[in-house]
């Protein structure tokens, strides 16, 4: 089975495509820039997807990548790529967001459906409104991820495309962003610096990216036997932020000693 995935030079995307590529799926995803444009972690994630077929210079808003679509004709399309930058803040440009998600919605998606696509998978966010095991409150980014959904959801089931949210907790692991919260513990640890751990009785859902990868393979499966879930929420490790962070910088990629990190550790 064919799957186009947007978002694969992300943290999450490149280990979601590495996962159909193990489960041999054939992988296609559209690059917005050359491949060989890409340098540092996006070059990493990009080696880390080797025998996808990637499609340089496509612009998710244009009518390049609906070509595209009519091209590859997918059987399953999943929904990763969205503007993200300043995420965080309240200054969020959340319309520039349901612009790259939403301006050409439903020809995208007349488009997936005449040409054979059976499952459009939707990658949602622990930040949107009354997700569990979140602390964010409502944001900017929160509300227009959960925009984006609900009119995908408006158009699949009108053009009559099955379709699934899966929503995403708190990943980590392999070739994370360097500003999240893992890398720079690592960084100042590593360098016998100290560190302070805002909030760390915080109970968040964090979820190694490669468990999370599998679970998207999870859903096409259970579509495959017709165990259809319209809303997927992983469950990772249920854990306090000063918990996660003990027990997750003893891991891979880091393998830091449980010595160095209590040694270096401070919580407000």
């Amino acid at each position: 089975m064919k799957v186009l995935l947007t978002g694969i030079t992300s943290f999450t995307g490149s280990h979601i495509a590495r996962e159909f590529l193990i489960n041999s799926y054939y992988v296609h995803a559209p690059l917005l820039r050359k491949k060989e444009d890409y340098k540092a972690l996006k070059e990493k994630r990009i080696n880390l997807c080797r025998g996808a077929t990637f499609y340089s210079e496509i612009d998710i808003q244009t009518f390049d990548f609906i070509n595209l679509l009519e091209n590859v004709a997918p059987d399953i399309y999943i929904n990763h790529g969205a503007y993200v930058t300043n995420y965080r803040s309240d200054d969020f440009d959340f319309l520039n967001h349901l612009k790259v998600n939403l301006q050409n919605i439903k020809l995208l998606i007349e488009t997936l459906k005449n040409n054979g696509c059976k499952l459009f998978i939707h990658s949602g966010s622990s930040f949107e409104p009354k997700e569990e095991y979140s602390d964010f409150g409502i944001s900017p980014y929160g509300v227009a991820k959960k925009m984006v959904w609900d009119m995908t959801l408006f158009w699949c089931k009108k053009l009559g495309l099955d379709c699934t949210k899966v929503v995403i907790p708190n990943p980590y692991g392999l070739y994370e962003n360097e500003d999240r919260l893992l890398p720079v513990f690592h960084t100042k640890i590593s360098n016998s610096e100290k560190v302070t751990l805002l909030e760390p009785e915080v109970i968040r859902n964090n979820i190694e990216v490669e468990e999370l990868s599998k679970c998207y393979v999870k859903v096409v499966d259970n579509w495959n036997n017709e165990k259809h879930d319209l809303i997927v929420r992983p469950k990772g490790h249920i854990e306090s932020q000063k918990d996660f962070i003990i027990r997750s910088l003893q891991e891979k990629p880091y393998y830091l000693s449980k010595e160095q990190i209590m040694n270096n550790l401070l919580c407000s």
